[in-house]
Formats: structure tokens, C-alpha cells, sequence
């Protein structure tokens, strides 16, 4: 089938069928595609496999990374998306993120509390022979959307003088990358059709077969 192309598919909407229900195999692999992976799942899925927290450090920041340790705790909150009109299935998709970062100084340690938002794309290809890969997209620095706060006077000029926005951008996309290269995550996004049906058919089976001499009366 190739890529998951969708021709046409602008929305989630599920159309009813008409009375004559015959299909081709390709526009039956695409409207499986399309059903399957659609909005809902996709965003309660990434929910589930990226769990409650994320958290990396202390490392080292600023000149030669001996200047700084930086630590951070992130707590994800609902993610959120759209599916984008294309070719492929594409879903724009916004992860929510509380998160603290802790930056230690040689005389003191300050904490900064931020509202994050990474805006990623999730893009669906299909690849032979019966295989679905679930490709995510990471954004640029300036994309992730960052409110920042301290509740120290210390705090907030270091901000200001060492640009720290952009510096807790970098160290939070790097996180990020981190963490969707982790063997978790390529098993949620590298799905193999035919194993998983495999393993799902025996509970398939079980709605239809007969389960003793009853079911077998007319």
C-alpha cells in the first residue's frame, strides 16, 4: 500500500456508509488506517506511553558545562492536537508539560517553575509488508513555548542577564530527544501489523466461534 495516503481526508469525521458497502482493497487500507489511528487514540496513546513524569540531571551548564548543573522534573499534563490536511496522516500535536528546573550555581541553587508547551508532528507511513510507523517530529528551540517563573530577585536577574529562557529551551529539547529515543517509545511507534493481529487473534476468535454444542444449532 505504500504510504498511508489520504486524499481528501480534511477531518475525523466517520462518514456513514451507503447501502452499497463494496470497497477497494486500497481505499479499505486507507479508511482502516484513518479509523484506527484516529485523533482520540492517538493523543490518549502518547499519554500512555510518555507517562506522568519526565526527568533528567543534574548536568552541566554554561562555559565548558562547569559553570552550572542544571535538573529538571517535568509532570505532563492531557495532550492536546489537530489532524493536519495532507497527503500522509498527519496530527499537529501539543504536549503540555509542568516542569521545575533546578539550577545550581557555585554559592547557591535557584529553581525556576515553568508552564511549557512542545509542539511536535506526528506523521503516519506505512512500509512493507504490513508495518506502520508512527514518526514524531520534535520542534526548533524557538517553537517550544515557555512561561517562566521565580519567586527570587536573584533568580530573575540571572534570567534576564544570561538568557536563561533560551538556555532552559535547549536543555528541555534535549530532554525531549532523549526521551523519544528510548526503546519504549520506538516500540510504540514501530508497529508490526501482522504480529500484533497474531497475537490479538485468539480474543478476535472468541466473538464469533462457537463455544460449544448450542452455538452450533441453527
Amino acid at each position: 500500500m505504500g504510504e498511508a495516503v489520504l486524499e481528501g481526508a480534511v477531518t475525523d469525521e466517520v462518514t456513514t456508509p451507503s447501502a452499497d458497502t463494496s470497497t477497494t482493497y486500497e481505499e479499505f487500507g486507507v479508511a482502516w488506517i484513518r479509523r484506527v489511528l484516529h485523533k482520540e487514540r492517538i493523543l490518549r496513546t502518547i499519554d500512555e506511553v510518555l507517562g506522568d513524569q519526565i526527568a533528567l540531571g543534574p548536568i552541566g551548564a554554561g562555559p565548558g558545562r562547569a559553570f552550572a548543573s542544571v535538573s529538571f522534573v517535568g509532570t505532563y499534563q492531557p495532550t492536546t492536537g489537530e489532524l493536519v490536511p495532507g497527503e500522509l496522516l498527519t496530527y499537529a500535536i501539543d504536549l503540555p508539560i509542568s516542569v521545575v528546573f533546578e539550577l545550581g550555581l557555585p554559592m547557591d541553587r535557584l529553581t525556576f517553575n515553568a508552564e511549557v508547551v512542545v509542539p511536535l508532528v506526528l506523521v503516519v507511513h506505512t512500509e512493507a509488508p504490513l508495518k506502520l510507523r508512527l514518526e514524531l517530529r520534535t520542534p526548533t528551540e524557538d517553537q517550544i513555548g515557555l512561561v517562566l517563573k521565580t519567586d527570587t530577585r536573584r533568580g530573575a536577574m540571572l534570567r534576564k542577564v544570561a538568557g536563561l529562557d533560551a538556555e532552559l529551551r535547549r536543555f528541555l529539547l534535549k530532554v525531549l530527544d532523549t526521551e523519544l529515543a528510548k526503546a519504549y517509545v520506538r516500540k510504540a511507534t514501530h508497529l508490526d501489523m501482522e504480529e500484533l493481529i497474531e497475537e490479538a487473534w485468539p480474543a478476535f476468535t472468541e466473538q464469533f466461534l462457537p463455544r460449544g454444542p448450542e452455538d452450533r444449532r441453527g
